[in-house]
């Protein structure tokens, strides 16, 4: 899991089946983003052009 610099902060999370998950406003709302990847092992952000 991992969160951005925004405010609200943006959370993220990927699972072991494979799925990415995003919510823009501190986890109230949930979106897919991907899925079919690899076992995510790990998640990082970065806010480009703040």
């Amino acid at each position: 899991m991992a969160t951005d610099s925004l405010e609200p902060a943006g959370v993220y999370f990927g699972t072991s089946g494979g799925s990415l998950f995003a919510s823009a406003n501190e986890g109230e709302d949930w979106s897919e983003i991907a899925q079919h990847l690899p076992t995510i092992l790990s998640v990082e952000t970065m806010v480009v052009g703040e």
